[in-house]
């Protein structure tokens, strides 16, 4: 840790690794708010869809942030015209849009599953992050903070994001608790980028090897979960770690031998998919409930993550040529920089 310092990749403009974990992620991001919801609008007591969501838990978003931070040396370079318009400007954009969408939406669906809100969200949605969306909100915060902070040295950042993690903070306001939970692995990805490229071309190497720690690895976190023991900020972080790693070094290797080229795919297009996943999911797990065409619970929330991801990748290519396109695409009058081009919600 003594000898880290931020990396800049020297990459080209798509890793497969990463777009299959940026694939994974929101696949299981996608899959614990309908297992989640699905459970508690059905009432039933146990789901194998759910034990997934609390297998994941530890390093489902870690990881996301982790591989958020990649890139991050390489942004921190660029002026602070182009930095607020890619780094802070584009997620406010989407941010704002779909919270308006979200909060239509749940006014629409009063009364029907989990979506229960009052007027202060409206309020509150500059500082408090609302409902799923609190992703791309705590985004903005992390590359703005890491660019005010980019001179500080390395392993005092690292320390820091460290300690605030394992401070108990709960002040009850979203954004705050948030990046106290969750900024030491964006700054893990960020300063260790190197490592993760590693340990990448390690595995791709290695996959015996890598498949076997990867196992122990996944063991250790399911051990800590059903320990109670996940929590805890030195389990925690060894599980999100731990299970980040397996998870990296895993893909690599399947991104490696042409394996899930879908991942890939999704992952190219993962903020598509987080931005609308919640309405196809919503209807379709709430339909299936009130209809009675499908009992079992588990059953509806594979269905219904199914149809969440994949509507979202359909919409957009329906729409992209559209006036609707600014759904998916920031337009050009939301842009500091006026070139004449469109702005694609990728992360």
């Amino acid at each position: 840790m003594t000898h880290m310092a931020p990396q800049t990749a020297t990459a080209p403009s798509r890793i497969d690794w990463i777009d299959y974990v940026k694939g994974v992620t929101i696949i299981l991001v996608a899959q614990m708010h309908i297992s989640l919801g699905t459970m508690e609008s059905m009432g039933v007591t146990h789901m194998w869809m759910v034990d997934i969501v609390e297998f994941a838990r530890p390093f489902r978003v870690p990881l996301f942030f982790m591989i958020a931070g990649l890139f991050v040396s390489r942004s921190l370079k660029w002026d602070l015209a182009k930095f607020v318009d890619a780094k802070l400007i584009h997620f406010v954009y989407f941010y704002f849009l779909w919270a308006i969408i979200q909060l239509v939406v749940k006014m629409g669906f009063a009364g029907y599953g989990n979506h229960a809100f009052d007027m202060t969200d409206i309020l509150l949605l500059p500082i408090e992050p609302f409902s799923t969306l609190w992703f791309i909100h705590a985004l903005a915060i992390f590359f703005m903070v890491t660019r005010l902070l980019k001179n500080v040295p390395p392993i005092i950042l690292m320390s820091a994001a460290v300690i605030l993690y394992a401070a108990p903070v709960h002040t009850g306001w979203g954004a705050v608790d948030e990046f106290a939970d969750r900024y030491v692995f964006f700054v893990a990805g960020y300063l260790g980028a190197q490592y993760f490229f590693d340990l990448a071309d390690f595995a791709r190497e290695n996959a015996l090897r890598v498949f076997a720690g990867s196992i122990g690895a996944f063991a250790m976190v399911y051990f800590f979960v059903e320990a109670g023991i996940a929590t805890k900020p030195l389990f925690g972080l060894l599980a999100a770690f731990g299970g980040g790693a397996a998870t990296i070094a895993l893909l690599s290797v399947a991104a490696d031998r042409g394996r899930l080229k879908w991942l890939a795919y999704i992952g190219q297009r993962s903020l598509y998919v987080y931005l609308a996943f919640f309405l196809p999911g919503a209807i379709v797990r709430i339909g299936l409930a009130k209809t009675g065409i499908i009992e079992n619970a588990d059953i509806i929330a594979l269905a219904a993550t199914i149809i969440a991801v994949a509507a979202p990748l359909i919409g957009f290519k329906l729409i992209e040529k559209t006036p609707l396109a600014f759904l998916f695409v920031r337009p050009q009058m939301f842009r500091l920089n006026q070139e004449p081009k469109l702005t694609p919600a990728n992360a």
